[in-house]
């Protein structure tokens, strides 16, 4: 009874540390947006200073899983909670978006010192009280980063200034430490690998077309995400004149109906099957898309916002499941799995501003749709010649059958 309460109160703690961390950085990402537009930045510089944060991340998000292994969680976090919190004191000197991207640049790679530690202790946890509980890291954090985030980080920035929202970035930032402490062992790992060890086992996931696959897959879905965070305020703002505030709305919508695909279709999933969940979640993302292209009225980009989050919601879902399905450590796969959707946060706003920038604000979504099309395909075709060998299979065998009767 006393280690079931145990496990309970340490779940709560991690769920509100997800939930303040998730929020610090969801205040942060439209603080960063919102500052942009207002020093001009062109499409292409908003899509840059989207895709910065990412490049520290995926270049430290390896290396920072290893420094865990043989230091311990504890001092990783503090580490970067402490460094990141000081440099967002320095954001409100940015007075252009080229040094706001520079600054955005240079977080990123402390981002990697809070993430993988936290990452780290919740699937020990979860090895602990079982994979029931898996998701409910991942569902609080992305409450804090695409709910409540959007709605703190636009009002503060509009009532009391972007100085003041990047000191409350920073303090919350700052404020992890202390659940960091309570929470996070201070001990490394007995059997912690070697770096070599570490490239090997990347090396062999890279062999296995599922995990490869669903991890591209998802490496695009978050480009999707990621280039819908950074554009779709700067369109409301910049095309429909809406206010920053209602802007921000967007992003909290599309969070909300991510965050609710998640926790009500996984048992479609079970019904459907892989490919044709696959098919009709590529199906909402691509209606979506199309529909936040159209910038004739904003109930378009309401109706776009609805959708792609639903398909993007049920398109996590299989590619997560088929990351659980794989017959491979799960420690490995995760780190493996981390760093492609990493890379989509990367390149998707990148990709989104150069075509806002070249084609005009309308194909900034619309540069996503002949992928999602490319991977409708695949999976179409994939499965019709599965179904043609399998009845070539069925064949041969009958005509066996009907060979030996004849003998």
């Amino acid at each position: 009874m006393k280690e079931t309460r145990g496990e309970n109160k340490l779940l709560v703690q991690f769920m509100f540390l997800s939930v303040l961390g998730g929020m610090g950085m969801g205040v942060a990402q439209i603080a960063i947006t919102l500052y942009a537009v207002q020093l001009g930045a062109t499409s292409s510089q908003i899509g840059l200073i989207g895709g910065a944060q990412g490049i520290g991340l995926l270049l430290t998000v390896l290396p920072i899983g290893f420094l865990v292994d043989h230091v311990g969680p504890r001092k990783v976090f503090i580490f970067g909670a402490v460094a990141s919190g000081i440099l967002y004191l320095f954001f409100p000197w940015a007075n252009s978006a080229q040094t706001l991207c520079s600054f955005v640049a240079v977080v990123g790679f402390f981002t990697a010192f809070r993430f993988i530690p936290m990452s780290s202790v919740f699937l020990e946890f979860v090895r602990t009280v079982g994979s029931d509980k898996a998701g409910w890291q991942r569902g609080s954090h992305s409450f804090g980063l695409v709910f409540l985030g959007p709605l703190f980080g636009a009002s503060i920035s509009k009532y009391w200034g972007f100085n003041t929202t990047f000191y409350v970035v920073s303090a919350s930032i700052v404020l992890l430490i202390f659940g960091a402490i309570a929470i996070f062992p201070d001990t490394k790992r007995s059997a912690a690998s070697t770096l070599v060890e570490r490239w090997t086992h990347v090396k062999e996931l890279f062999k296995d077309q599922n995990i490869l696959e669903a991890s591209g897959a998802e490496a695009l879905a978050l480009a999707t995400f990621s280039c819908f965070n950074a554009f779709i305020i700067v369109i409301s703002i910049r095309v429909f004149h809406i206010s920053p505030p209602v802007a921000s709305l967007f992003v909290s919508l599309e969070g909300l109906i991510f965050i609710a695909t998640l926790f009500t279709l996984w048992r479609l999933l079970d019904t459907l099957g892989q490919r044709h969940f696959y098919l009709a979640s590529i199906a909402f993302v691509v209606a979506g898309l199309i529909l936040l292209s159209c910038i004739w009225h904003p109930v378009f980009l309401v109706a776009g916002t609805v959708f792609v989050g639903i398909g993007l919601g049920m398109f996590n879902l299989v590619n997560v499941t088929r990351i659980a399905n794989a017959n491979v450590d799960k420690g490995k796969t995760a780190g493996f799995f981390a760093m492609f959707t990493v890379a989509g946060s990367i390149i998707g706003p990148v990709i989104g501003g150069f075509a806002g920038e070249l084609f005009g604000v309308w194909s900034v979504f619309l540069i996503f749709i002949p992928l999602y099309l490319a991977l409708a395909f695949k999976l179409y075709v994939r499965q019709e010649v599965q179904t043609a060998v399998a009845d070539d299979a069925l064949f041969i065998q009958a005509v066996n059958k009907e060979y030996s009767d004849v003998r």
